[in-house]
């Protein structure tokens, strides 16, 4: 199926120059969310657990630093996106991306 003209579902839109774009804002200003809020969305869902300690166990982090983390009280640093890495998958780079763009938020609302 690498003939495009059969997927005649998909309906191309018209090309725009660059020049012609417009910056339109988002409504919500530009709103990030904690990375904790993406770690109870994307990863818990993934996790069998009873408690917050038995948690924090089966994620080898500390169950204060977890706590923390949990109520958006805790920035997510190199060494604790490592963690959040191995016991989740998801990469240290996302980690700290998610970090970097809630604290350009905060620094700008």
């Amino acid at each position: 199926m690498s003939d495009i003209s059969k997927l005649s579902f998909i309906k191309k839109s018209a090309r725009v120059p660059i020049s012609e774009l417009k910056l339109i804002k988002r409504k919500d200003g530009g709103f990030r969310e904690h990375p904790s809020m993406f770690f109870k969305r994307r990863c818990l869902s993934n996790l069998t657990y009873k408690s917050m300690q038995e948690l924090a166990e089966l994620l080898n982090i500390n169950v204060e630093v977890l706590e923390l983390f949990m109520e958006a009280n805790l920035t997510v640093d190199l060494v604790f996106a490592e963690q959040l890495s191995g016991a989740t998958k998801v990469d240290t780079a996302t980690w700290l991306e998610l970090q970097r763009q809630y604290d350009e938020y905060k620094k700008h609302r």
